[in-house]
């Protein structure tokens, strides 16, 4: 098993102002997992607590890494992957960000550590870079490394990204939907998501003091992917949002998902540290969990990147 890779400066600060602080917002510890293309870091509920969302972060090696420097190699696949402390990589990168330098190579290390009365060799992530006012090696220590049905079930959690019947571009009313999901957050620990095929967005909670809904609708968003006859007449013309909502759920153009309001906060929040250029929202067709899908623009080809993309799933939540 071998790993080892050139981590250039613009990933530094991708990882470092992005994904990593994005992360630490639902938990403390991810996976990664390395192969020959890509490389993801996942978090799964199960580390996040009931409620928590299911993260995966996706980067193409030539965005993560210098392609001259990079090795991977496993018995599996030529997959690698273990756990780690957010909180210990974002140290090593704060460190090479704020001084500037040019590259940090990262790899695949065993260091003799003392245990009781003896040494045993334990699985680390060594970090060393240079540049003009930096010289620095630093171990980070991970988990063992994954065994192959480990590395295989990770894997089936990345692939398990179901794809929704229709999302909104959340972008566009994206400070308008932060401040309406934190004042319904207020209200409720449960929110209910309502999208409609027209392009509109309502987000409701239900005022139990007071016995009625309170809830904010935003219209014309833009439809991924556009069906035909979606733009139906007989829903955009309808004279309030209730009347819209019911009249969409009528012609079953509609889906509707309860979430908890505490992470869908959070969710919505972190889209100001990586800036996507499309927020998708969606809701998968058996309405099991709603999904976010983040995505960017290679600012060289300005055009929309398969090489960068983070996903996230939050479970619905039962009414």
């Amino acid at each position: 098993m071998k790993f080892k890779g050139v981590l250039t400066s613009s990933s530094i600060q991708l990882l470092e102002k992005g994904f990593l602080p994005t992360l630490l917002r639902f938990g403390k510890a991810a996976h990664m997992l390395v192969g020959p293309e890509e490389v993801h870091l996942v978090m799964r509920q199960t580390e996040t607590g009931e409620e928590g969302p299911l993260v995966c972060v996706r980067l193409g090696k030539d965005v993560m890494f210098d392609r001259r420097n990079f090795v991977c190699q496993s018995k599996h696949l030529n997959l690698i992957a273990f756990e780690y402390e957010l909180n210990l990589l974002e140290r090593v990168l704060h460190g090479a960000y704020t001084n500037q330098a040019d590259g940090l190579e990262m790899k695949l290390a065993l260091r003799k550590v003392q245990s009781g009365d003896r040494m045993e060799n334990r699985p680390f992530l060594t970090f060393s870079s240079k540049g003009s006012n930096l010289n620095m090696v630093q171990d980070l220590p991970i988990s063992k490394p994954f065994a192959s049905h480990e590395v295989d079930a990770l894997v089936d959690v990345i692939r398990s990204e179901s794809v929704c019947p229709f999302y909104l571009d959340l972008v566009p009313v994206m400070d308008r939907v932060v401040a309406t999901v934190a004042t319904l957050r207020k209200m409720s620990d449960t929110v209910l998501v309502s999208l409609v095929r027209t392009g509109d967005a309502h987000f409701q909670a239900f005022r139990q003091w007071q016995l009625n809904t309170v809830g904010a609708e935003y219209r014309h968003l833009e439809v991924i992917p556009e069906a035909e006859g979606a733009r139906n007449r007989d829903v955009s013309q309808q004279s309030s949002p209730t009347r819209r909502l019911d009249k969409a759920r009528e012609k079953d153009l509609h889906a509707t998902l309860a979430v908890s309001s505490k992470q869908l906060a959070r969710v919505l929040a972190v889209h100001a540290f990586t800036k996507p250029t499309k927020l998708l929202c969606g809701i998968d067709q058996n309405a099991n969990f709603l999904h976010l899908l983040f995505v960017y623009v290679d600012a060289l080809r300005d055009a929309v990147t398969d090489k960068e993309s983070m996903s996230i799933k939050l479970s619905a939540r039962l009414q």
